[in-house]
């Protein structure tokens, strides 16, 4: 059974004195409005979206959303914030097996790393960037 896994990086942020409370910086939400649009442009309609619950993760996601078209709960995830490959794949594991399509909103350099992992090639997901990636799983447990 095929499944789309949409990772994609949180748009560019301001800087700031606390790391996990940083706000999108203009050009982050416009790109975050695109990167949703590039979705739907692609016919990509996530069944659930899951990010990060630091702000300019959850912004985009949201932003996102919007664009693509998405009109469900948006789950944030305390423990995606500075989480390690192994901390996202154990998340991804666990998502029920009716589930076809998921966005996942999270923070470099573990997003790019996980994207290769799971087969992208290139190099590491700029702000506001999504890798595409076609599964083959009979279930998320697969992983």
């Amino acid at each position: 059974m095929r499944r789309w896994l949409i990772l994609l990086r949180h748009g560019h942020a301001e800087n700031g004195p606390d790391d996990y409370a940083r706000q999108l910086s203009e050009s982050g939400r416009r790109r975050a409005r695109h990167a949703g649009a590039e979705l739907a442009e692609a016919g990509i309609l996530p069944d659930r979206i899951v990010s990060s619950s630091a702000p300019r993760a959850l912004e985009t996601a949201q932003l996102a959303a919007l664009g693509c078209h998405y009109s469900g709960h948006i789950q944030a995830e305390r423990s995606l914030y500075l989480a390690s490959e192994v901390q996202y794949l154990d998340l991804l594991r666990r998502l029920p097996a009716g589930l076809q399509t998921l966005l996942l909103v999270g923070h470099n350099p573990t997003l790019s790393a996980l994207a290769r992992q799971l087969g992208r090639r290139g190099a590491d997901l700029a702000p506001a960037a999504h890798a595409d990636l076609q599964l083959e799983l009979e279930s998320w447990s697969e992983l």
